[in-house]
């Protein structure tokens, strides 16, 4: 993993810790749709991004 790539796994990681902690339950109608889709995806990045640099770190240990 180039160094480009991993600070755009590090900034998804980041924006998705601010989504999750952020109160969507004053959102209006069509607003906390969206809102419940962003805590979804966040949700899903937070597992993801990890388990992607873990992998990562493992395939380079075992290539050498």
């Amino acid at each position: 993993m180039d160094r480009n790539e991993l600070y755009h796994i590090v900034g998804l990681f980041l924006l998705a810790m601010m989504t999750l902690t952020s109160d969507f339950s004053s959102l209006t109608f069509p607003a906390s749709i969206f809102g419940s889709i962003a805590f979804f995806i966040s949700f899903a990045v937070m597992i993801l991004a990890p388990s992607y640099v873990i992998a990562d770190a493992v395939v380079g240990l075992t290539q050498r």
